[in-house]
């Protein structure tokens, strides 16, 4: 998203967090209400690591995501948050993972993903050595596939709605992998759509703005394709 677009309302902070199937209102609450533990100004990079909520070995090729937010006043009486960039990176074979900061500050948050893994927050994780040292939980998915798919299409929904700056493209490998799982358990007609809608924000995130663009049969933006 270019510097000067308006977020869709939809988009504001509060809509912008994972959301565990199961963990409900308590996982999104802890999500939104947790500052980042490594806020210092620093050139430093983000370094962390995503392991196995059950058995605690580390996630080898997960996708990290950190987003960073921007307060902007409106009128000198109010105030909107939105996110002004975003980065992602992948962890190593030791489930490790470095970010760079942006304008000399941690992210003001961070997920991952690794297919058929989920979101999970341990209790009291808040005030644990693990989110000082930037520790990520990731749980095996126990639903079934329609449940799988529609935490796809929320975690999709979660992260959608843009950046000023224009980085998010760095959302390419998050959405092509999530594309990609779902493709492979999609059965029915439903399942399509959501394979569908995560196949499209893949191609949008890199859409060229330079080249001519038109609309798709569902009224979404695409590049003209060259005769």
């Amino acid at each position: 998203m270019s510097a000067g677009q308006t977020l869709p309302e939809s988009c504001s902070r509060h809509s912008q967090s994972w959301l565990n199937p199961r963990g409900g209102f308590r996982a999104l609450l802890l999500l939104l209400l947790l500052p980042l533990a490594a806020c210092g100004v620093s050139s430093k990079p983000i370094e962390g690591r995503v392991v196995d909520a059950e058995t605690k070995k580390p996630l080898a090729g997960a996708i990290v995501i950190g987003r960073w937010e921007k307060t902007q006043s409106i009128l000198m009486a109010d105030s909107r948050t939105y996110f002004a960039h975003v980065e992602t990176a992948a962890t190593d074979g030791d489930g490790r993972y470095r970010m760079p900061q942006w304008e000399g500050r941690a992210p003001s948050y961070l997920d991952a993903y690794q297919a058929g893994y989920e979101k999970y927050w341990p209790a009291g994780y808040g005030s644990t050595e693990d989110f000082k040292r930037n520790v990520l939980y990731l749980a095996p998915f126990k639903g079934s596939r329609e449940e799988r798919l529609k935490y796809l299409e929320r975690s999709l929904d979660a992260t959608r709605c843009g950046t000023q700056d224009d980085t998010e493209r760095n959302l390419y490998v998050l959405y092509s992998a999530m594309y990609e799982e779902a493709k492979k358990i999609a059965v029915s007609k439903a399942d399509g759509e959501i394979v569908d809608t995560l196949r499209y924000w893949a191609s949008f995130v890199i859409l060229d703005k330079s080249r001519p663009t038109t609309r798709d049969a569902k009224g979404r933006l695409i590049n003209v394709r060259p005769n």
